[in-house]
C-alpha cells in the first residue's frame, strides 16, 4: 500500500475526492496549497494527493520521461470540511466539484473504497513497470497464442493498452502483430 492515503489519523479528517478538468490535477494541487496557505485555512488539509508516477517511454528512438496520473480528472483531499473550506475549494480554478454525495454536502471515502484505490493504484505501478520491460528494437519470444515461439523484433510499446507491436517474420515477410505484455518475453542471448 502506498504510504500516501493512509485510513490513520484524526478522525476528523477523511478522505474526498475532488473532480477537476483532466490534465490540471496537479495544477490544482498547487493551486489549492497556495489558497490554503494565504486563507490559513491549511491546518484543515492533512494532504492533497494525485496518484500517478514519471514513466520512462521510448518512442522513435528517443527516451522522455513523463508523469502518468492514474486517476485522470481527480485529486484525492484528507481533510476536516468546513463550510469555509468547502468555498474555497469550490473557487479554485478547474474544480468541478466533489465525487460521492452532491457539491454542497459531499461524502467522504468508505474504508472500502479506500482499499480498491490502493490497489488500483498498485495495480499502476505494477503495469507501468511491465511496460518498462520492452523496448523498441528489442527482439523478443511470443510465449503463447497462435504465434507462439515465433521470434520478432518490437516496433512498438503502447504502456496504456498493455500491448505491444512486433515485427514478426513469417513466409520471409516482416509482419506487424500486435500483442499484450504477457504474451512476450524479451529473447535471451
Amino acid at each position: 500500500m502506498s504510504e500516501a492515503m493512509e485510513a490513520t489519523g484524526s478522525p476528523d479528517y477523511k478522505w474526498y475526492i475532488l473532480q477537476t478538468y483532466s490534465g490540471y490535477e496537479n495544477r490544482v494541487k498547487k493551486t489549492l496549497t497556495e489558497k490554503l496557505k494565504i486563507e490559513r485555512l491549511d491546518t484543515l488539509v492533512e494532504e492533497i494527493f494525485v496518484p500517478g508516477e514519471d514513466v520512462t517511454r521510448v518512442k522513435h528512438g528517443k527516451r522522455r520521461t513523463t508523469h502518468v496520473v492514474y486517476f485522470p480528472g481527480y485529486v484525492l483531499i484528507k481533510m476536516k470540511l468546513t463550510d469555509e473550506l468547502w468555498h474555497v475549494l469550490m473557487n479554485i480554478p478547474r474544480v468541478s466539484g466533489f465525487v460521492g454525495g452532491n457539491n454542497r454536502d459531499p461524502l467522504p471515502l468508505r474504508d472500502e473504497e479506500l482499499t480498491k484505490i490502493h490497489a488500483q493504484i498498485d495495480e499502476g505501478i505494477t503495469t507501468v513497470a511491465l511496460g518498462k520491460e520492452f523496448e523498441i528494437g528489442q527482439q523478443v519470444i511470443v510465449i503463447d497464442g497462435p504465434f507462439a515461439n515465433f521470434g520478432g523484433k518490437v516496433d512498438e510499446v503502447n504502456s496504456e493498452k498493455k500491448k505491444l507491436r512486433i515485427l514478426i517474420s513469417i513466409l520471409g515477410r516482416s509482419t506487424p502483430v500486435e500483442l499484450d505484455f504477457d504474451k512476450v518475453k524479451a529473447q535471451t542471448e
